[in-house]
């Protein structure tokens, strides 16, 4: 579900006049105070994931490019039984290692971009207080602000849910492509079993996490906030 125009629900707040007790209040502000709670914990997973993945990530381009110069000063030495530098430069290595790097950028994205509203700013706070507003008319306000609060916390994690799903698509990915990449360079040529196995293990992997339909709730959610 896509948040919706952050100017159009302001709008749409003020001109509510709240008529009922101050107990549905204290229900409503309950209520969304949990829901906002639960999302600042999903926003936290998903950057604790973008965290370990680009860690991951390094590591394993490290690893990669690491194997390649061993390889490629062992051939230049013509030890027997050592595959040529030349036998890892196939379409399944380079892909592989293309979604890796592709992988590790939108790690870094999405745990530099994360925006989240945590709780009332001082600035309203001090208004607040300045108004001397009774009980109610408090109350009012602060479920006015959490329906905003709650609003900016789903568009952040709508938009950034298909970031770290693509993340992980694309580590996998990449570990599959280097897999069949290495097949090629040392035992040649790859079976159309293999090849076929692979696409399918992708494609299963793309299906299952949804990235398809996050990636057009995000876009939707983009354009709800223009």
């Amino acid at each position: 579900m896509a948040s919706r125009n952050p100017d159009e629900l302001e709008a749409e707040l003020k001109a509510i006049e709240f008529e009922g007790d101050t107990q549905t209040l204290g229900t409503l502000r309950s209520e969304a105070n949990l829901t906002v709670e639960r999302q600042l914990a999903t926003l936290a997973d998903i950057d604790d994931k973008a965290s370990r993945m680009l860690r991951l990530n390094v590591l394993l381009v490290g690893v990669v490019v690491s194997a390649l110069s061993i390889t490629d000063r062992l051939g230049d030495a013509s030890m027997t039984g050592v595959p040529m530098i030349d036998q890892f430069q196939n379409v399944y290595v380079e892909l592989g290692l293309a979604s890796l790097v592709l992988s590790t950028a939108l790690a870094a994205i999405t745990y530099t971009v994360t925006e989240y509203d945590g709780g009332v700013s001082g600035d309203n706070l001090t208004r607040l207080l300045q108004a001397e507003l009774p009980h109610e008319g408090v109350e009012a306000l602060l479920v006015k602000n959490y329906a905003t609060r709650i609003n900016f916390n789903r568009s952040a994690n709508v938009r950034n849910t298909p970031l770290i799903t693509a993340t992980i698509v694309f580590a996998v990915t990449g570990v599959v492509l280097l897999t069949v990449g290495t097949y090629q360079a040392v035992l040649q040529p790859v079976p159309w079993w293999l090849a076929a196995g692979a696409i399918l293990v992708v494609g299963t992997i793309v299906v299952v996490s949804g990235l398809v339909t996050q990636t057009h709730q995000a876009v939707r959610d983009i354009l709800a906030w223009r």
